[in-house]
């Protein structure tokens, strides 16, 4: 089968398929309310609900910043699950897992999100369900708690790249400049990129599109650090980092 997500223009069956089946509810509301959220996806072009902050919201901001992530549904589709009851009754429910992702050159991969502090195994008849539920569709099934796998510091940088991914108006005039300084200095800091400019340009202008360029994927830098105006960038890519830290979940 064809996995090249990246050249497929019409969305609407798969928007209309997996739209949301529930929303996201407000357990633990007095204690956990700032957990509850809507992100909005440039991807989607629409907002998208979360649960955990430090759970979905995390993971899905990671999808964002994703290049090979084309598209991704929050809560997809409805798995049946059968329990069998204290009355020895077999009853089937339904598990609505958290996200379906499709990322070019993949197989479609329906994802369950944990947000704890500590390393959580689904149940072992869930994640049975699940997975044969996603191998009768064609697709991967994958179990992935970012709050735990992600180091703090990477995550700090992602919840910083995230607000660069919007182009501003006036960026398309100096990308081209701003490369080109970057290909002769080699590896410079944001700061000293962005004062170059002066005074042809107010340096607090640059400084957005630094860090639009490499949350974008034109720009490289050591995520493994914090990012802020003393970084270090040159010409590349940090995707390498980011589909590392889908793929390790």
């Amino acid at each position: 089968m064809d996995y090249n997500w990246s050249t497929k223009k019409d969305w609407s069956k798969e928007d209309k398929l997996y739209s949301r089946k529930r929303n996201v509810s407000n357990k633990g509301s007095r204690e956990f309310e700032h957990l509850i959220g809507t992100i909005y996806s440039h991807k989607m072009n629409r907002g998208v609900q979360y649960e955990s902050f430090w759970g979905e919201c995390l993971f899905y901001y990671l999808l964002e910043l994703d290049p090979l992530t084309i598209r991704y549904y929050e809560q997809p589709v409805i798995v049946p699950i059968n329990r069998l009851t204290k009355d020895h009754l077999l009853k089937e429910e339904g598990h609505v897992p958290d996200v379906l992702t499709f990322r070019d050159g993949l197989r479609p991969n329906l994802i369950q999100i944990k947000g704890g502090n500590k390393k959580v195994e689904q149940k072992l008849n869930l994640f049975k369900a699940c997975e044969d539920f996603a191998k009768e569709q064609g697709w991967e099934y994958s179990l992935v708690n970012p709050k735990v796998t992600i180091p703090e510091i990477i995550k700090e940088n992602i919840l910083w790249l995230v607000n660069y991914l919007r182009p501003r108006e006036y960026f398309s005039d100096l990308i081209p400049e701003v490369n080109r300084r970057v290909k002769y200095l080699h590896k410079v800091e944001v700061i000293r990129l962005a004062k170059s400019f002066e005074p042809k340009v107010d340096y607090r202008h640059v400084l957005p599109l630094i860090f639009h360029l490499i949350a974008a994927g034109s720009l490289s830098t050591n995520i493994n650090k914090k990012i802020d105006h003393s970084s270090e960038v040159s010409l590349g890519t940090i995707f390498d980092d980011i589909n590392l830290l889908i793929e390790r979940g």
